[in-house]
């Protein structure tokens, strides 16, 4: 701030030159005790003559004061603007060396935070795009993810459907097998174990008929209502009505009836149709129990009884012998090949 003491150093001086005016004006007898009386009249005298001199001093000091206070005030307001660094000369260096760094800097960083407003600004735009893509690749993956729960559900059904096929590949082939060895033994639609051939009307154009009524089917083919005297047979009956397949709902109405029958004469005694008394039974569990004194008929049941035990050899059951089944007749295999010549 050289130029704000250059300013004071100048009114200083023309405050000392106004005192010195003013001194020189007002000195009296008691300021100056050296004059004497004599003295003091010739002074006396001589600022009365000269009275109009000492007002022009006067003004011109009161002109110079203004005039230094007016130089003060431009010398002040110069130095503010300076400080604030809103005027700077062309010729001030040294100011200009004094806030050249300061301005750089604040350019610098001017600069700085526009370069990290667009970069923000980039990385808004990118992480828009970003959501985008993923919530695109999400639907992508939900509807992917939808699509192979649907593939897994048609594979297990597939899969299913295969074990279903080979079940039933295989009782065909077991099929194919009997009919191929009772070829010329047996009539057609009847099948072969050993010697003998069997017959199960399982046709839904075949009606359910009573205990008697199915008998006499049978007979009319030269046939007669089966007899299951041996382990073999159950086993193979067993077999062959599961590979059938007869189902009509609800368990009792899946029986066949069979040629055994309870005597009238004597409860609980159970012959087959040649006379002979039955002394092997598959009979399911509590069976025959004579329910009501009204089952005297025996049948094979191709569904078992909630209550009965997974036993596959315990299927026969005593039921009413006038109830409307299905039944199953058998022939000796050298009468079924001269019914066919």
């Amino acid at each position: 701030m050289e130029n704000s003491d250059i300013s004071e150093n100048v009114l200083k001086g023309f405050k000392g030159t106004y005192n010195e005016l003013i001194c020189q004006d007002d000195f009296s007898t008691d300021g100056h005790p050296l004059y004497n009386r004599q003295d003091q009249q010739q002074v006396s005298m001589f600022m009365v003559r000269d009275g109009l001199s000492s007002r022009f001093y006067r003004l011109v000091a009161v002109s110079l004061g203004m005039l230094s206070a007016l130089l003060l005030a431009v010398d002040i307001g110069l130095g503010v603007q300076l400080m604030l660094g809103l005027s700077l000369g062309p010729t001030d260096s040294k100011v200009s060396e004094k806030y050249s760094p300061l301005y750089q800097n604040l350019t610098q960083i001017s600069s700085e935070l526009e370069q990290l407003r667009a970069t923000h600004r980039n990385m808004i735009h990118a992480k828009e795009e970003a959501l985008t893509v993923l919530q695109r690749e999400l639907q992508n993956v939900y509807k992917t993810s939808g699509q192979l729960e649907s593939a897994k559900h048609t594979g297990m059904e597939l899969q299913r459907q295969v074990e279903s096929l080979q079940e039933q590949k295989v009782a065909l082939q077991s099929r194919v097998t009997e009919v191929v060895e009772s070829c010329g033994r047996c009539l057609p639609g009847w099948e072969l174990l050993n010697s003998v051939c069997y017959y199960f009307p399982l046709s839904d154009s075949i009606p359910l008929k009573t205990w008697d009524r199915s008998r006499d089917n049978c007979i009319k083919q030269g046939a007669d209502l089966a007899k299951i005297d041996s382990e073999e047979k159950q086993e193979f009956i067993n077999k062959a009505i599961q590979a059938l397949r007869y189902s009509s709902g609800s368990w009792h109405l899946t029986g066949f009836w069979i040629g055994l029958k309870e005597e009238e004469d004597t409860e609980g005694t159970w012959t087959w149709l040649d006379g002979t008394e039955l002394t092997q039974g598959y009979w399911a569990d509590g069976e025959p129990n004579d329910a009501m004194n009204n089952e005297d008929c025996a049948a094979i049941y191709s569904k078992k009884h909630p209550t009965w035990t997974s036993d596959r050899m315990k299927t026969w059951n005593d039921a009413p012998c006038r109830n409307a089944l299905k039944w199953i007749c058998e022939m000796k295999a050298k009468a079924a090949q001269e019914l066919k010549l």
